[in-house]
């Protein structure tokens, strides 16, 4: 042995007075892939380009070499482990699964089955302590007849200050002893009420639950709420708890998304939106009359408001509309980028509305009036920069519907890139004589495509070809629906080499049908549908999301290939 201090004779490393590395001096030290050798080099042998070890393993502590070993031994192993991911990660996963797993949750019997939280909670320690120590973890309250005080509880201590999502479901027994368990619920979470960052409440709660919330909210301010969502049922616009908690700024001073399902009439004679809200919900489920419309006026003259920061209105349901008599450019939305309206007259309201900046549009093509004409009739150049356009459900052929009816559309949306016909038959709209009107269109989605009719391909094939032959670039054509073998083949085969195909949220039923023809052509069925899939992928760059119902699986969880 050397002296003390001194690295081993013979040896070209220090090895004998350096302490073992750190586990991550070595990951880039270690070999990306091992050198083939000769037999004769790996002994030591003779002859050119034999190895020569420069340590002798014998001159080597035998403890220095195993601790190194150990080591390299452990940061090579392909084993993967759970323990290995760093927390934020961990963290991130966790809070995927809670909330993919919270409808669940809300449907857990008392006393029948885990939380998912407690699940995560049983894993491992490890995963215990992240879980337990991460309070962005217990932000969303659950309150439900099967939540108890002790888990309430744990989720307010435990998320320490952080802002508070509060969900009510399920409400909707008369049982004595759900009142009282409910009344201790809300007691235990209004003190916390400045923490509330959205409060949802969903429509199976009963109106003697709502009114126990609204009670206790009357004269708070919520500091933090930027969400609401909740039925009104019994006319609650009268109710001071109301107007004084969630349409008076003071009150929400930081309210953004409003989401109301009015389930009765309201029959106060003003409901305005505070000018901080962005995003606006609103769906009637009653048919309103000439007696019953004082509020929609001053709801529309507070979103035309100069200070209102709207960028999204989504309207459903009967709103008589029509019967307020609005002007023509009368309800000015300077800033309204997205507008859903599923209202039954929406002609009054597209003449009434001002939208400069719009991007996104969700309507009815409806026809009506004598002469009949589209929600659009008389409109040209009105929504110029509306870049995405979906119509909901409409059959052309069953309304009398004509090219002239669709030339209204293109002239009244002239920039569309993205269109979406929201059933299978709306495709008829699409006429030879006005398949160029849209030239700057990129992108043509079809939703709830019939599996057992290919009918569409009769105005659809046509139409992609005539905008081919004039030199407008291919588009993309999206489908989605219930789907066959033969569909699938069938429309494969169709639209080949016109535009570039995707498939996505396919519900693929196994069983051949019977082969049929469009337009005198033939489509054939196929056999196995994995080979079709596979050429689907590899022709064109089609992009596939399918799912199979032949496992019972739920036709809304989509499966990606």
């Amino acid at each position: 042995m050397g002296e003390p201090g001194k690295a081993l004779s013979g040896c070209d490393d220090t090895i004998a007075t350096r302490p073992p590395k750190e586990p991550s001096e070595f990951i880039g030290q270690l070999p990306e892939a091992p050198t083939r050798c000769r037999p004769n080099e790996l002994l030591g042998g003779a002859g050119a380009g034999a190895i020569q070890p420069s340590c002798p393993v014998s001159q080597c502590p035998r403890s220095v070499v195993q601790a190194q070993r150990s080591e390299v031994e452990k940061l090579s192993d392909p084993k993967p482990s759970i323990t290995w991911l760093p927390n934020e990660l961990l963290i991130r996963i966790f809070d995927l699964f809670l909330a993919a797993a919270r409808d669940n949750d809300v449907r857990r019997l008392p006393g029948r089955q885990l939380s998912r939280t407690q699940c995560l909670a049983g894993v491992s320690r490890g995963w215990r302590g992240v879980l337990l120590g991460t309070a962005s973890l217990w932000t969303t309250v659950l309150v439900t007849p099967s939540c108890g005080t002790a888990s309430v509880q744990a989720h307010l201590d435990r998320s320490s200050q952080c802002n508070l999502d509060i969900e009510v479901h399920s409400w909707d027994s008369h049982k004595e002893a759900h009142e009282d368990l409910f009344k201790k619920l809300v007691t235990m979470l209004i003190p916390h009420a400045h923490r509330w960052h959205s409060l949802a409440i969903s429509d199976d709660v009963l109106q003697h639950y709502l009114s126990v919330i609204l009670d206790r909210l009357q004269h708070m301010t919520l500091a933090s709420l930027k969400r609401i969502s909740m039925p009104f049922e019994d006319s609650p616009f009268v109710k001071a708890s109301v107007q004084s908690v969630f349409f008076r700024p003071e009150a929400c001073p930081r309210l953004e998304c409003l989401n109301l399902s009015i389930l009765e009439v309201p029959d106060a004679k003003e409901f305005r939106i505070p000018t901080t809200v962005t995003t606006v919900s609103v769906r009637t489920d009653v048919d309103l009359s000439d007696e019953e419309l004082p509020w929609i006026p001053s709801f529309f003259e507070s979103l035309s408001c100069s200070r209102s920061q709207l960028t999204s209105l989504t309207l459903t349901g009967i709103f008589g509309i029509s019967q307020c008599h609005f002007p023509p450019n009368s309800i000015q939305l300077p800033r309204l980028e997205k507008f859903v309206c599923r209202v039954t007259d929406a002609r009054a309201l597209i003449e009434a509305i001002v939208t400069p900046s719009l991007s996104h549009m969700e309507c009815y093509p409806d026809i009506t009036g004598n002469p009949p004409n589209n929600n659009f009739t008389g409109l040209e150049s009105k929504f110029t920069c509306v870049h995405r356009l979906i119509l909901f459900e409409f059959d052309p052929v069953q309304e009398g519907w004509n090219s002239g009816e669709t030339e209204k559309i293109c002239l009244a949306f002239p920039s569309i890139r993205h269109l979406t016909l929201n059933n299978s038959e709306a495709v008829t709209m699409l006429y030879l004589d006005v398949a160029t009107l849209w030239q700057h269109l990129e992108c043509l989605t079809i939703h709830h495509t019939a599996e057992d009719s290919l009918d569409f391909l009769d105005s659809l094939l046509p139409w992609l070809k005539r905008r081919l032959d004039v030199g407008q670039p291919m588009l993309t054509v999206k489908f989605n629906g219930w789907m066959n073998e033969y569909t699938i083949a069938s429309v494969q085969e169709a639209l080949h080499g016109i535009c570039t195909l995707e498939w996505s949220g396919i519900n693929y039923h196994q069983e051949i049908e019977n082969c049929g023809t469009i337009s005198g052509g033939s489509y054939l069925g196929i056999s196995e549908v994995s080979d079709r899939f596979t050429d689907l992928a590899s022709h064109t760059g089609n992009i596939l999301s399918v799912q199979s119902d032949s496992d019972d699986e739920d036709p809304s969880e989509l499966l990606d290939l």
